[in-house]
């Protein structure tokens, strides 16, 4: 098995993924009952990665995404798809050399692409052959386009020469009639065809003559679907953009491209469920509807591969009982926009507000604190650096200790400063903060804003976590690119998050504060959490392993400093290395003071 990663780390490369196909403009979801990963016009579905997770299982989940959103790169083989509305044995046929001349596009134009792309296919034939070796093969099958990604593996080898001895190995385990088949269409010129293919228009051309080779005695109704697709758009007269329009979450088909004309006048548009419900064979709109585009179609059984190889979301890490969220399937509520209620006594905003004298105060103490230690320190008796002129006589003197005494002429100087640090507070709102716990957290919240995005101008994001609407709910209060939000406003976002007070999912919150801190580019990074209590809920498994498991992740790692803060509670202490405990309102301003001098003083001997 591959090596190990760490969960955590998973989440940096979903957030990748994600990235990638926003900057497509398409949606990426999730499918744990998908087979493979596929793409219809809106929309990149992947399957789960199985518990535990390993490299190779994020390998051949990146390689998808670089796939999926190639296909997104050549719009025109969707569009033919629709305009034809092909039989599904010739769907086939195309999905294959469209799969390889779209994806030497990718390598040929990205170094990056070419990388994923050929990690993932090795990955893949390398699975299927070791189950074919195992299992043994199904003869039952239609040969043909197993025939056919046999001379799609070797196409690819002009660039992708990390497949080579899988590909060897995955040919030699083809069914005896596959491998015949292969064999002609490898003598008659068919690798070097599929290399010739320029665009999507040329890879449909290409699989009309399989179809004319493979199924043969309807080559006139082949002729008719060729002239189907339509001439090649001319480039100079192209009007519409090369990628789809950006979908939002919540659009539809129809929202995000119009409703789609019908090709007849008989024949219902395709978002019509009168269309759905005459759906028949020839009649297809997207590659989910003709054959999985990572072509895992034949396996050594005869049935599909199930997703088997990988991070399945369901499962747990190993012993431990502990399955995180993936972070972008968590509900963030963004509070500068989203309505609250507003109603009992817990709820009312004045209750939320800070002492505003306690703020000023902290804010001098840290002020006088930062710029004592801040100052310039010079450090004498270098070997390097600016020279030290009072230093020079030491050139005529004889040497002392054996030279190396006359050599120190020179002095550095040491600048300290806190400008290079970004603070993430994360704070519990669960029920049982209610009454005092929250004034206090609230409070704490508030100085901690006030002093460093207001008065010391040092980057500052605020978050509160509960699970009333769903696993987890994170209400964001302030970005870190949010300037001279009021305590006031604060106030009200606290007040508005108190209709998702319910549970705390310590675990899942902890480790999207995390994601979002790791986004900074500061080399120096503070997450705080301030919490009453253990954690009472979490996605998998029991809620105290899970945040345990990624408290020791964070520690571990190193990346960042963080804090647990506890509110009238010592049950920080169980799950954060670094820990201060707040009883009274009197204790705010020294507790935050402790965390920013001890933190600041580790940062100094390490930074």
């Amino acid at each position: 098995m591959s090596k190990p990663m760490s969960v955590l780390d998973v989440n940096n490369v979903l957030n990748v993924c994600k990235r990638r196909c926003d900057d497509m403009g398409v949606r990426v979801e999730f499918d744990p009952y998908a087979d493979t990963a596929y793409t219809t016009e809106t929309t990149i579905t992947l399957p789960p990665v199985t518990h535990p997770v390993t490299q190779e299982a994020i390998d051949r989940l990146y390689g998808l995404v670089i796939h999926e959103c190639g296909h997104h790169l050549r719009p025109g083989a969707l569009k033919i798809l629709n305009r034809v509305r092909p039989p599904e044995h010739l769907c086939g046929l195309y999905n294959i050399v469209e799969d390889d001349g779209m994806e030497r596009d990718r390598a040929n134009a990205w170094l990056g692409d070419r990388k994923a792309l050929a990690t993932m296919n090795n990955i893949v034939i390398g699975r299927i052959t070791e189950a074919a070796k195992e299992h043994g093969v199904n003869n039952n099958m239609d040969m043909a386009p197993i025939a056919c990604l046999a001379v799609y593996q070797e196409s690819r080898l002009e660039w992708d020469k990390e497949s080579l001895d899988n590909v060897a190995a995955y040919i030699d385990v083809l069914p005896e009639e596959a491998k015949r088949l292969y064999m002609e269409l490898r003598g008659e010129g068919y690798v070097d065809k599929f290399r010739a293919t320029v665009d999507e228009w040329d890879t449909w051309n290409l699989a009309i003559d399989l179809a004319k080779r493979l199924y043969p005695g309807k080559d006139e109704e082949y002729e008719k679907l060729r002239e189907a697709a339509g001439d090649k758009p001319d480039p100079d007269a192209e009007t519409e953009p090369k990628q789809p329009p950006r979908a939002t979450d919540g659009d539809t088909f129809d929202d995000a491209y119009g409703k789609q004309e019908s090709n007849d006048g008989d024949k219902p548009a395709d978002g019509d469920n009168e269309g759905e419900a005459q759906r028949t064979e020839g009649r297809v709109i997207s590659w989910k509807d003709v054959v999985l585009s990572e072509h895992d179609e034949w396996s050594s059984s005869g049935e599909k591969s199930n997703g088997g190889f990988g991070i399945d979301w369901d499962g747990y890490h190993d012993k431990s009982k502990v399955a995180l969220m993936p972070t972008s399937t968590i509900n963030v509520i963004d509070l500068e926009f989203k309505g609250g209620q507003v109603g009992t006594w817990r709820e009312a905003p004045e209750n939320f507000i800070g002492d505003h004298s306690e703020s000023r105060v902290f804010s001098n103490q840290i002020r006088r604190y930062i710029q004592a230690s801040a100052r310039t320190k010079t450090n004498t008796e270098q070997y390097s650096g600016r020279l030290n002129r009072s230093a020079i006589v030491r050139l005529a003197m004889p040497p002392v200790d054996g030279g190396e005494y006359n050599k120190r002429l020179f002095y550095n100087q040491i600048k300290q400063q806190m400008k290079d640090t970004a603070i993430f507070v994360l704070t519990d709102w669960s029920g049982s903060m209610c009454g005092n716990k929250m004034n206090y957290a609230a409070d704490a919240s508030q100085r901690l804003v006030h002093t460093f995005e207001r008065q010391l101008r040092v980057p500052v994001a605020l978050a509160l976590f509960s699970n009333r609407r769903s696993q987890c709910d994170i209400g964001y209060v302030k970005r870190f690119n949010t300037r001279g939000i009021t305590q006031q406003a604060i106030a009200d976002r606290f007040s508005k998050f108190c209709s998702y007070s319910s549970g705390n999912n310590d675990a899942d919150a902890v480790n999207w504060a995390y994601n979002e801190l790791l986004k900074r580019k500061e080399s120096r990074k503070i997450l705080m959490v301030l919490s009453d209590g253990s954690p009472t809920g979490s996605y998998k498994g029991n809620p105290g392993t899970a945040l345990r498991f990624v408290t020791d992740k964070i520690q571990k790692d190193h990346k960042i400093e963080m804090w647990g803060v506890g509110i009238r509670s010592e049950a920080v202490k169980g799950y954060y290395n670094n820990y201060v405990v707040i009883d009274d309102p009197t204790q705010i301003n020294q507790e935050l003071f402790t965390i920013i001098k001890d933190g600041y003083n580790e940062y100094r001997r390490h930074g």
